[in-house]
């Protein structure tokens, strides 16, 4: 048995794709590309995968990661063009290899949120703790000052409006970046009809290194 961590991106319509129909997308992929994938055991086996740090549903992202248990004991050195060949367009796998650490090591992840209106140029300065949020989770719901959870925060102008470039809190307790949009609504530095548009752009380790 051989395990093998993938990174794909997701992009443009594939955003908005639900985390199910994720799963299946890429479970067809693997045997188009003729993986040799490992099911489960029982009466309903399956693929043996995980999608590690699920993304929300109409985010993009450049660096998902999906782990995959394969039957061969080595990778194949042609994974990636395999499976890019048959992923549809918004989907498509920048690399594979044997994982380094485990899912639970997830500490961070950095996202690149473009608003499509132009900001205060001291936001960043102005921008500052305690900002109080009311935090959903499945425990239930917590209020709780969005910077507990903001490793690194900035702000700059973009093409499109404002880019504000974040590393928040993941693994067990983690932001989903809608807050820091909530937060920026709640201080009046944007109007409730501004429009945003998510990228997460990296997953990290404690260290905030890139997580492998």
């Amino acid at each position: 048995m051989y395990k093998v961590r993938i990174r794909y991106e997701k992009r443009d319509k594939l955003a908005y794709i639900s985390h199910l129909d994720l799963m299946k997308a890429l479970q067809r992929a693997f045997l188009r590309a003729g993986l040799p994938v490992k099911y489960s055991q029982g009466f309903n086996p399956h693929i043996n995968m995980s999608i590690l740090a699920p993304l929300s549903t109409g985010h993009s992202s450049i660096c998902e990661l999906c782990d995959l248990e394969l039957t061969e004991d080595e990778l194949s050195a042609d994974i990636v063009e395999r499976l890019n060949a048959v992923l549809p367009e918004g989907l498509k796998v920048s690399g594979a290899w044997t994982p380094q650490s485990k899912a639970s090591e997830i500490a961070y992840c950095a996202y690149d949120i473009v608003y499509f209106c132009k900001m205060d140029e001291c936001i960043s300065e102005s921008f500052v703790s305690p900002v109080i949020i009311e935090k959903k989770s499945k425990r239930g719901s917590l209020q709780a000052d969005v910077f507990d959870y903001i490793q690194a925060i900035s702000f700059r102008d973009a093409p499109e409006g404002t880019l504000c470039s974040c590393v928040l809190k993941a693994g067990n307790d983690t932001l989903n970046p809608v807050y820091v949009t909530a937060s920026l609504q709640q201080k009046g530095f944007i109007g409730s009809d501004v429009l945003a548009k998510y990228t997460r752009t990296h997953i990290f380790d404690k260290n905030c290194q890139d997580f492998v």
